[in-house]
């Protein structure tokens, strides 16, 4: 940019007597050149002084401005001076030297309009001053007009090169807002981690699928997805962890589903899918299948560790008319039937679901009010050894009186527990409720029966746990050594690391540590063998039917014996029939529970029954 570029005409002609300058020093457009010269420092003060009245805006570095523009008027003198001396148009290379004068003046650092003004008042200023010379030095009005001409021309010239310049940096602008409203636009409809379409996006989707079933009779489904055991993944093994499952999750899910379907992220661990143009109800079916499978392959994190889940799912199908929101809702009530079935499974939408699901939100309510109430009690289940036939232990188990809904099993409420994160507060009260009776027991003469409560993974996440516990036992008085806390063989598996050392902390206090539910977590007794445990609690499942024909009670005597190796108790849990007793025995199994031998109770209740045995004098 340059503030006066003179008009492209040929070189004034020569007279004879030339000046050094190339004009005769009494050729009048010299006179009038040089008297510019001799004032050019007046004429920029004024230019200056004049913007700065008049300017709009403030700067910040105002004297950085303030000096560009000084530059910037000098140079617009020069080339006016150089003009009248020489006759020369300035080259392409001067005019791009000159522009570096004003640089500052030329860009976003001052406005528009400031920057006219500018241009104008050098303009104005350089016409009344070539008219005022002109007139004072009796110059020809031909004589000033070329002078007059090359001021106009330059101003207007560099007016028009400047906002060009506006213009560069308007399209540039225009183009990054452009890109930044696709950017919102995409990012409101689509989820962050993943990428995948959100609820809005979805529901539009959804709704046009709707709309199809009621004018072309388009069958259209609802798949609901909801991973099993996530909150105790991202509690236990952490939140990066969680958030490579979900990224896993969306890649393997886009992978299996047909390229017209839809898949898309609720938030959490929820994923809603929209399977269209299905030739029968069928179709939905093989589609949820594929998904169950998938996501039942192990899932590798950034740690490089591997990581089991599953997925529950639910079906609901698009008929004319249905509302979508309903129809999302119906496929989640499907879901969670589901996972009340066992997880890992799916199930398709059926009108009874509706009053379970009402029910469940009576729960997700009631709990929270359920400790203030004290509506929460705890029953428990005896333990006895299979050498002396003696009670050794009772295992806490927690029970609920709903004002309303009667007594609901720890199956229905303790997984709602965990998904609301209520169980650490509750897991906190059952501590503390079970170590005060245990006690109280001990002080009337049951002294050699401990106690047991079961540890959820998110209390075993809390930081605090292992003090917590300590601070429990000193509070109540009971001593660590009367104490077992059980975890489930699932959680230490997910947890890995984390698991050990809130383990070790635990069993630096003198607390026996047992896992329950062996045999279903996928583990080893060598990766057991390495955790400061002292018992395995083995599942049901492998103790039903032992003693009758056809059971096979090989595998438990196998964890029997590798167990003692290890110098482990072993603890057989769900003994029903004397069958099983019996094989239990020959197996060498230290202790067993279980209906056949003691239905749980309140302690009240086992020692007036004689469940516990007689009292030590």
């Amino acid at each position: 940019m340059t503030a006066a570029d003179p008009p492209t005409s040929e070189k004034v002609p020569v007279k004879d007597h030339q000046s050094e300058s190339g004009f005769s020093s009494s050729e009048p457009r010299v006179v009038l050149g040089l008297s510019i010269r001799a004032q050019a420092g007046d004429l920029a003060q004024m230019v200056l002084e004049t913007w700065e009245a008049g300017k709009t805006d403030s700067y910040s570095g105002d004297e950085r401005v303030r000096q560009d523009v000084l530059r910037f008027v000098t140079s617009g003198n020069e080339q006016v001076v150089h003009f009248l001396l020489t006759g020369e148009v300035p080259t392409s290379d001067q005019v791009r030297s000159q522009s570096r004068s004003g640089r500052a003046a030329a860009n976003e650092s001052v406005s528009l309009g400031d920057l006219t003004k500018l241009y104008l008042y050098w303009r104005d200023a350089h016409l009344g001053f070539i008219r005022e010379e002109s007139q004072r030095l009796g110059l020809a009005r031909s004589d000033s007009s070329l002078a007059i001409a090359a001021v106009r021309a330059g101003s207007d010239s560099s007016l028009v090169r400047v906002a060009k310049q506006f213009d560069v940096r308007r399209r540039e602008v225009q183009a990054q807002l452009s890109e930044e409203q696709a950017r919102l636009a995409h990012q409101a409809v689509h989820d962050a981690l993943t990428g995948l379409p959100n609820r809005l996006f979805f529901l539009e989707r959804l709704s046009q699928a709707v709309e199809a079933a009621t004018r072309r009779s388009i069958r259209s489904a609802v798949l609901f997805i909801d991973i099993d055991r996530f909150k105790a993944i991202n509690d236990v093994a952490g939140h990066a962890a969680g958030d490579d499952i979900i990224i896993g999750v969306a890649h393997r899910l886009r992978e299996v589903l047909r390229p017209g379907d839809t898949v898309a992220r609720l938030g959490g661990d929820e994923f809603v899918i929209l399977c269209e143009d299905l030739d029968t109800d069928a179709g939905a079916v093989e589609i949820a299948e594929r998904i169950g499978v998938a996501l039942s392959q192990p899932f590798a994190t950034a740690t490089n560790s591997e990581l089991f889940t599953s997925a529950s799912i639910g079906i609901s199908y698009v008929n004319a008319g249905d509302d979508p929101s309903l129809l999302i809702a119906q496929a989640d009530s499907a879901m969670y039937m589901a996972k009340q079935q066992g997880r890992a499974r799916f199930e398709l939408y059926h009108p009874d679901f509706d009053r379970r699901t009402t029910r469940r939100a009576e729960i997700i309510n009631g709990l929270h009010a359920a400790l203030d109430n004290r509506e929460l009690c705890l029953f428990y289940q005896p333990v006895k050894a299979l050498t002396s036939d003696r009670v050794v232990a009772m295992e806490a188990l927690l029970r609920w009186q709903h004002p309303t809904l009667g007594i609901v099993g720890p199956t229905e409420f303790i997984p709602v527990a965990e998904e609301t994160g209520l169980i650490v507060e509750i897991g906190r009260w059952v501590l503390a409720e079970a170590c005060t009776q245990c006690r109280e027991w001990r002080e009337d003469g049951f002294d050699a029966i401990a106690v047991s409560v079961n540890v959820s993974a998110r209390q075993l996440a809390e930081p605090t746990f292992p003090s917590e516990v300590a601070q429990t036992l000193a509070t109540t008085g009971l001593p660590a050594s009367a104490l077992t806390i059980e975890v489930t063989e699932s959680v230490l598996v997910a947890e890995g690391s984390i698991g050990r050392a809130v383990l070790d902390e635990l069993h630096a206090l003198g607390i026996r540590l047992a896992i329950d539910d062996f045999g279903i977590g996928y583990s080893s007794l060598s990766y057991l063998a390495r955790l400061p445990v002292d018992s395995l609690k083995v599942d049901r499942s492998f103790i039903a039917g032992l003693g009758s024909p056809g059971q096979d009670a090989s595998i438990v005597t196998a964890i029997v014996e590798l167990a003692h190796k290890l110098g482990l108790a072993v603890v057989a849990e769900g003994v029903e029939t004397e069958a099983e007793l019996g094989e239990l025995r020959r197996a060498h199994c230290d202790e067993v529970q279980g209906y056949l031998l003691c239905r749980p109770a309140t302690f009240d209740s086992l020692s007036r029954a004689g469940e516990l045995g007689q009292r030590s004098s």
